[in-house]
């Protein structure tokens, strides 16, 4: 309930056990007796040499007294500031008498928001006028400010938030469901479309009637599933961790974790999410295309292309605002991958001055494993040759997938505790 949520978000930030804190209306949406538990806690803070400062919206009279100070604006002037308890006779004397079955905050708001221009200056002279020196107000208790607590270490980090990462994702349940039978309904389309397209014997069947074999639509097919495994895992990236980036603003603020913990575990927890994934767009397209290449090395192959992928769109959205906008540029990252990926033009057709944009686009080196693994027989045609696909570089593919997974999550971390302390300061 939007009870539960706020409470839990004031929990949420005495975790780290703050020196001063700042709560704008902690106790809308609450009912009497939450809102008065609420208070009721910071109060006990304020016994523990903290410092607590709050707006809160029409308290009641047994909320409002448990304030050590209260403060009334208008128009940004002060009208009142002072003990609960003085309100009533400071507003006598200004002609304003508060009976005494109301409540002061309320009566006080009631003469701000409804009395003329006139009155309104005559509460702010009043209280200028009274001309009383203020003295710091001094939390109570006598022991000593701790110092600022640590937080709980590595390990312990890494441990609390993998849990949570693991229990979102469970519960999630829409989005999963959406995201596996997304993958198995476009699949099956290409399984069908491009079925048996692999099979070199394969001239006449029950679904299809060819020529005769076609090493492009074989390579084509192939080519379908490298973008799909990239465009699979990158766009519920871009939308999830877009909405999850204030909460982890929030709490690295708070000095709850590190940003190195919170990658880790979100790896930690997308690493076999998006191998079966992977695994499951193989398991229908290898039998349905009939393809010929090693199995594992098939769906290793596809696994790292949708690893960078994730790992573009996690820096994509560390980089933009929100959500819309990181939908807004998926196109222009990853569309271009298509481009380099070697199937629609060989590489020394490109101009030179754009060809170094091949070494950040995934999807060409992850297709140059699939392609080698698929036509790498002396019966093959020349795919391989075609598509610009060396036999003697495949550790230099891998390492390469590696270094764009890795190093753009490397960016990513640096890029979200740059934008976290840059909110705060």
């Amino acid at each position: 309930s939007g009870g539960e949520r706020k409470r839990t978000a004031v929990g949420a930030e005495l975790i780290t056990n703050p020196q001063i804190t700042f709560l704008d209306e902690p106790t809308s949406g609450l009912d009497t007796g939450a809102a008065y538990d609420v208070i009721s806690v910071l109060k006990q803070l304020t016994q523990m040499n903290r410092s607590v400062l709050a707006t809160i919206h029409q308290p009641s009279s047994e909320i409002l007294h448990l304030f050590d100070q209260a403060i009334f604006l208008v128009e940004g002037q002060v009208a009142y500031q002072g003990s609960p308890h003085d309100i009533r006779a400071h507003f006598s004397k200004l002609d304003m008498i508060c009976p005494e079955d109301y409540n002061p905050a309320d009566f006080v708001l009631f003469c701000i928001q409804t009395h003329d221009d006139t009155r309104i200056e005559k509460v702010v002279t009043g209280w200028a006028d009274k001309g009383e020196k203020r003295e710091p107000l001094k939390a109570g208790g006598e022991e000593p400010l701790p110092a600022i607590p640590k937080r709980k270490g590595f390990c312990t980090e890494l441990s609390a938030l993998s849990i949570r990462e693991l229990r979102n994702a469970f519960r999630d349940k829409g989005t999963l469901g959406a995201r596996y039978g997304s993958t198995i309904f476009l699949t099956l389309i290409y399984g069908l479309v491009f079925f048996q397209i692999g099979n070199e014997d394969m001239e006449k069947g029950v679904l299809v009637t060819r020529d005769g074999y076609d090493a492009q639509s074989h390579a084509g097919a192939l080519t379908m599933i490298g973008i799909s495994c990239m465009f699979g895992v990158a766009q519920p990236l871009l939308l999830t961790f877009a909405s999850e980036r204030p909460v982890f603003i929030r709490e690295y603020a708070s000095n709850m974790y590190g940003t190195v913990p919170y990658f880790i575990s979100k790896t930690a927890v997308e690493l076999p999410v998006v191998f079966f994934q992977t695994l499951l767009t193989w398991l229908l397209a290898y039998f349905l295309m009939g393809m010929n290449g090693n199995f594992i090395i098939h769906v290793l192959g596809s696994y790292l292309i949708s690893l960078a992928a994730a790992s573009t769109a996690l820096l994509a959205a560390c980089i933009v605002s929100d959500a819309k906008q990181a939908m807004e540029a998926a196109p222009g990252l990853f569309v271009p991958q298509i481009l380099f990926a070697g199937f629609f033009i060989k590489m020394e057709s490109v101009p030179v001055f754009c060809r170094w944009l091949q070494y950040i686009c995934s999807l060409k080196w992850g297709m140059n494993i699939l392609l080698w693994n698929e036509f790498d027989s002396p019966n093959s045609p020349d795919v391989l040759e075609v598509n610009d696909v060396n036999e003697d570089h495949m550790w230099l593919y891998v390492a390469v997938l590696f270094g764009i997974t890795f190093g753009f999550r490397t960016i990513a971390a640096i890029v979200l505790t740059r934008k976290a302390k840059a909110f705060y300061n």
